[in-house]
């Protein structure tokens, strides 16, 4: 099952100022929103800041996913300068980085993990990189895994807008380790959390419900292949991309002007999408954005909220919540040009070390396709 979602989107979307019961008899262009985005959410993950000369990488990832019949796996190896380089057994992931232009291979991984959740629990994944180097990472559990590992990873290096959020976590204990090739990694002592002798953690961690939100810069087109022509529950969208990707939009609830609107991709059956939209006299407005995994997704759940709803306004201001908890970031998306040729400059907001990033989306809109350049 994957776990990976991307969308593109525009706020609003060119249609003659029809009535609603007009709108009805021809057909609709689908409702999606403003941005090139990319959705992960991984049931565990583990993480080994690298650090020293013997290594090019700055942070080592390995993502597990068991949910499903077969499970999932994605290594992500982020270089000094903030260049990634993945590594899944899954093919639609492999193409979604692929589209954003950032390095990934298919690999067979071999995994032993201990799910114990105790301190000093070992987990270990090897597999081969793509020029034939032995990858082989070993995750020792530093601490008891808890709410005080949670929380929104300071990521203001990222040459993008990257926000990573931990429900629960752990840090890294004594042994956990890195090797490619020859090259080994230790684990060092993360001297800023450590309270030697009572307690001393090393610079990596454990995460039990892990998501991750990136604005990546990238184009995507989408064909629409089927447009629904009456807006009523049950009535769908069918979209095709250049990467073979499948898109259906499905009405869900009605009422009135207001329509909630459920999305599923085909490289992506893991994750679905929600759009909360009203209709308006020119095409539609995005309220609320939810983002979920197919499993568990009422408990673990990613959502963007626009205040005033995306389209509506020369600037609205993106709220980001995740799961249970309230507001995690924010940005402001300002908005130039029309329904069908438009612009949309997003700027953090908070946390502080957010407010520096900046991302602009070119949106443009013809009858049959939807285009979306994030730079």
């Amino acid at each position: 099952m994957n776990r990976i979602a991307r969308f593109t989107a525009l706020a609003t979307l060119t249609l003659a100022p029809l009535s609603l019961a007009a709108q009805t008899a021809v057909p609709v262009l689908p409702p999606t929103f403003g941005m090139v985005l990319s959705y992960q959410y991984w049931p565990t993950q583990y993480v080994q800041f690298v650090t020293g000369s013997e290594l090019p990488y700055s942070m080592f990832e390995f993502d597990v996913d068991a949910t499903g019949k077969q499970p999932l796996y994605h290594v992500v190896l982020t270089d000094k300068d903030g260049a990634r380089t993945h590594y899944s057994n899954a093919d639609g992931m492999i193409a979604a980085y692929k589209a954003t232009g950032e390095a990934s291979w298919k690999a067979e991984f071999a995994v032993d993990l201990d799910e114990t959740e105790k301190v000093g629990a070992a987990s270990t994944v090897r597999f081969t990189a793509h020029d034939g180097k032995p990858v082989e990472f070993r995750f020792v559990q530093g601490s008891d895994i808890s709410e005080q590992g949670s929380g929104l990873t300071d990521l203001s290096k990222a040459p993008i807008p990257i926000f990573a959020y931990r429900e629960q976590g752990a840090v890294a204990g004594e042994g956990t380790v890195l090797k490619i090739g020859e090259a080994v990694s230790t684990a060092e002592v993360w001297t800023e959390i450590s309270r030697p002798p009572y307690f001393v953690g090393y610079r990596g961690a454990i995460t039990r419900s892990a998501h991750l939100l990136v604005m990546p810069k990238a184009t995507e087109s989408w064909k629409v292949t089927k447009s629904a022509t009456a807006l009523t529950v049950g009535s769908t969208w069918e979209l095709d991309n250049e990467r073979g990707d499948h898109r259906t939009l499905r009405i869900e609830k009605v009422e009135g002007a207001k329509f909630t609107i459920a999305g599923n991709d085909k490289f992506h059956p893991g994750i679905r999408t929600t759009l909360e939209a009203t209709r308006t006299s020119d095409g539609w407005s995005v309220e609320r954005v939810r983002l979920q995994p197919v499993k568990d997704g009422e408990k673990h759940f990613t959502v963007l909220t626009f205040t005033p709803a995306a389209g509506t306004a020369p600037t609205s201001t993106m709220e980001l919540a995740i799961g249970k908890k309230q507001k995690v970031a924010t940005a402001t998306v300002a908005v130039t040009g029309d329904a069908a040729k438009r612009t949309e400059a997003i700027k953090g907001g908070t946390p502080a070390w957010a407010a520096g990033k900046e991302i602009t989306e070119e949106t443009a809109i013809t009858a049959d396709s939807v285009t979306i350049t994030a730079k």
